[in-house]
């Protein structure tokens, strides 16, 4: 690991286990998890009925707020008024002096040339309880506080049932996102058409593997799930917590798409992982680098952003998405209704669709860009870097399939099938019998 690089993530720990905080991304995989706290949070379902919001997302009896009985204009189509508030998570902006994420370059950037003045906060700790601040505002027709809030794909998909989102017009407001973001991130199924969010950053939920504990290469999902394949391996097989991602993985192993499943597929992926289970040396939140990078897991399921990590301590580590697919999860910017500035959230949507802009910010934040022509610009600042530690740094970033996945890695990444409540019920009592079992 490169000087650099090394003060980079000492700096992001550290900021991450301020207050006893837990990072970002820990958060975000605990998102979704069963029964009524979900690593702290209320789950949605939970949330929605202390709230007073019915299964189907209407108001429950006595339940404040309106109905829509039309479909929105899209907000926008104006002027910014120099004022934007944007709520979003740790460690997920460039920073400036200080470690500041308020001083962003990015952020200074836009406000010298667009006019537009953010109060940027990283009041987002996890999708549930994030929601669950802002949710009697929605429900009763109030401004949030806040014009851009970055939620998960499938807390996008429930915020867009609930009605809780504006509507965008992306070709008239966000034209950079339509000309330069990846294809995969187009019409994506938690949100048709993008009328509601465009992606921040995202990432893949896939396998990671130790080439010095493994015999053979890994390129299947049947060599984490087949238990004919993996009992060489029985107890060091890591798996997932995270009911979605695990789910999902044995969706595709059974040939399913995840974003189509029924219950009867669900019931099936249950049965998948309850036979993988004897071998499994355990379920883990964030904590399974620790065991990976110690050599107690052979093979485990990894995020993306993880692995690219660790690699700089151990290049031997790979990182796969298997050739049945994996899952992409994506972190989108969207328009909290009723937020007062939505012209100026668009501006800086369309802002940061640059690719100049997302290169500065990839540099920093290491996640899966979306936008392909970032690549390029940061190999150049690797050329151009004053020292031999940025130059390797940067070269890291810029030719790492985790950062900028290729077209193939693409093309078998699926998004996770938005669930309603009583899914959402049914697919968490399922897992619950893999995890007791």
């Amino acid at each position: 690991m490169s000087d650099v690089q090394r003060t980079r993530l000492e700096r992001a720990i550290a900021r991450a286990l301020r207050d006893e905080r837990i990072s970002r991304r820990r958060f975000l995989r605990q998102a979704g998890r069963g029964g009524l706290y979900a690593g702290g949070a209320l789950s949605l379902p939970a949330i929605l009925a202390a709230c007073g919001i019915g299964p189907s997302g209407s108001p429950a009896a006595g339940a404040s707020g309106a109905q829509a009985t039309a479909t929105p204009s899209p907000v926008g189509g104006g002027e910014p008024s120099g004022t934007l508030i944007f709520a979003n998570w740790e460690l997920y902006i460039d920073p400036g002096a200080g470690d500041d994420p308020q001083k962003s370059p990015t952020l200074a950037a836009f406000k010298d040339e667009i006019g537009v003045d953010t109060t940027y906060t990283e009041n987002i700790l996890d999708n549930q309880s994030f929601f669950a601040t802002i949710q009697p505002d929605l429900e009763a027709g109030n401004p949030t506080g806040y014009d851009i809030i970055v939620m998960t794909d499938w807390m996008i998909g429930n915020m867009i049932r609930l009605g809780y989102l504006e509507r965008m017009d992306v070709a008239r407001d966000v034209p950079n996102f339509l000309a330069n973001a990846a294809d995969k991130y187009k019409d994506p199924s938690y949100d048709p058409s993008n009328l509601h969010s465009v992606p921040w950053q995202s990432g893949i939920t896939g396998i990671a593997y130790n080439p010095a504990l493994v015999d053979e290469e890994i390129t299947s999902m049947a060599q984490l799930l087949d238990p004919a394949m993996i009992e060489k391996y029985s107890g060091q097989i890591g798996m997932f917590t995270e009911m979605r991602d695990s789910m999902s993985f044995a969706l595709l192993h059974n040939g399913v798409n995840p974003e189509e499943a029924t219950l009867a597929d669900a019931e099936a992926a249950r049965d998948t992982l309850l036979a993988q289970a004897p071998h499994v040396r355990d379920y883990y939140g964030n904590e399974y680098t620790d065991p990976f990078t110690r050599e107690n897991l052979a093979i485990t399921m990894a995020w993306s952003g993880d692995v690219f990590q660790m690699k700089f301590d151990n290049p031997d580590l790979q990182f796969v998405v298997p050739e049945e697919g994996a899952v992409l999860w994506v972190d989108n910017m969207c328009i909290p209704k009723g937020a007062e500035h939505p012209n100026d959230a668009l501006a800086m949507m369309d802002y940061v669709y640059r690719p100049e802009v997302a290169a500065q910010m990839t540099e920093w934040i290491n996640y899966i860009c979306p936008v392909p022509a970032a690549q390029d610009i940061i190999r150049q600042h690797a050329a151009e870097a004053e020292s031999a530690e940025d130059r390797e740094y940067l070269e890291a970033v810029a030719e790492s399939e985790l950062v900028f996945p290729t077209e193939d890695m693409l093309s078998r990444l699926h998004s996770y099938k938005v669930l309603d409540e009583e899914e959402e019920r049914q697919w968490n009592e399922l897992f619950d019998e893999v995890r007791q079992g």
